[in-house]
């Protein structure tokens, strides 16, 4: 119900609205039959309307415009792995673009036509496409961002966490007493395929320059567990999308990839060439669909894995956090404190002094402490380690 009003607000805000936004629709990518839908903002005082759009159908369509070297935004939404269309973040796409950046929002596969590993696939696509077109819309395909809300900031984590540990050789497999599922292989990138079939070895790169990831879903296995204790682990999608198997919640998991990587990885120091330089985990404090321990653990993992650039912010009082319907109104406040925590990363310089660290509605805790606190991260590194294992052992015969 919340998203009817905020609606009616932007409609009105549209009307005396400035700024115009291109907005180029239904472009085709990847290795499916996905579409993608491209935001180009900017200002445009004498505009009387807030947004051109049309069809990119033809492939050959010249939609070229003069390069400007904006950050580039790929909205990666939410849904709960099984809903959603590019169409419905319109609105917040339109304010990110009025903002400067080239917004990217495309669709993807979803449950039941797709499982995870389809919509890495998916993801991975629109990530190399980006890399590829962002000069023709304007963008600086040196400055791509991914973000991702709820389920699909766990796709777009997942996405990166994986490519980063399979660059640097990979970490054993989960092996959980009593399952013998058949383990889900999660693909590899476009271009890892093609080294496949050289004998160079690979260089090491970053997929993405930053990471911005509001109320995701991180730990599959406790977030099983809490469907489980609410009684609604049959009717989610999630145990179906993850097939269903306790190996398989974990190798899903970002964050016990994470973990694994670092306690198993020949040189996990290398982690920080093969992750985005910047980081941004965001969550509300009173989410009770997905709860805030799971991106509290993800910022302690990165940070005793000592990635640098990591910033966590709980925004106190809030419940989940839904980019498409907290960055609709740039007149909100909450609206205002997520652009700035965006600009934040993707902008620093852009960020007026004292707002980039903390507003009035959020605490931040970053990853630049001295050598007690990493100390204090790696001891609670060891700790989730453990939680999780007995957890999962615990938990494991929910799953069958």
């Amino acid at each position: 119900m919340r998203l009817v009003p905020l609606f009616g607000h932007f409609a009105r805000f549209q009307l005396t609205n400035g700024k115009k936004t291109d907005m180029i629709k239904n472009v085709a990518y990847g290795r499916g039959n996905n579409l993608l839908d491209v935001y180009i903002g900017g200002p445009s005082p004498a505009a009387t309307t807030s947004m051109s759009c049309h069809a990119d159908d033809d492939a050959e369509s010249d939609h070229t415009v003069e390069s400007n070297g904006s950050p580039v935004i790929i909205y990666v939404y939410g849904g709960a792995w099984d809903s959603g269309h590019k169409s419905m973040m319109m609105p917040m796409a339109q304010n990110l673009a009025n903002q400067g950046y080239i917004v990217i929002v495309p669709d993807y596969t979803r449950y039941p036509q797709a499982k995870i590993e389809d919509m890495v696939r998916d993801v991975q696509d629109a990530v190399v496409w980006t890399s590829q077109n962002a000069t023709r819309y304007g963008g600086d395909p040196s400055n791509i961002y991914l973000m991702g809300s709820g389920s699909g900031a766990h796709v777009a984590s997942l996405a990166i966490m994986n490519d980063a540990v399979e660059q640097l050789g990979g970490i054993p497999a989960p092996a959980v007493r009593d399952d013998c599922s058949p383990l889900v292989k999660i693909p590899s990138w476009p271009d890892q395929l093609v080294n496949l079939h050289t004998t160079a070895q690979p260089r090491l790169k970053e997929r993405v320059q930053g990471l911005i990831l509001f109320s995701g879903v991180f730990d599959i296995t406790f977030y099983y567990a809490y469907l489980h204790k609410r009684g609604i682990e049959e009717v989610s999608a999630m145990p179906r999308v993850m097939h269903q198997s306790a190996n398989n919640y974990l190798a899903c998991s970002p964050s016990w990839i994470l973990s694994t990587a670092t306690e198993n990885l020949p040189k996990p120091e290398l982690l920080e060439q093969v992750l985005p330089k910047t980081i941004l985990i965001i969550h509300g404090e009173q989410d009770r669909l997905i709860p805030a321990h799971s991106s509290q653990t993800l910022f302690n993992l990165l940070c005793a894995a000592e990635i640098p650039n990591i910033k966590f912010k709980v925004y106190t009082g809030q419940s989940h956090l839904d980019p498409a319907i907290d960055l609709i109104l740039p007149s909100n406040a909450i609206t205002a404190a997520l652009l700035n925590d965006i600009a934040d990363v993707v902008r620093p310089s852009m960020v007026l002094p004292g707002t980039g660290a903390s507003t009035p509605n959020g605490s931040v805790v970053d990853g630049h402490g001295g050598e007690e606190e990493h100390q204090m991260l790696k001891q609670q590194q060891d700790q989730y380690t453990k939680e999780f294992s007995a957890s999962l052992l615990r938990d494991s015969a929910l799953v069958f």
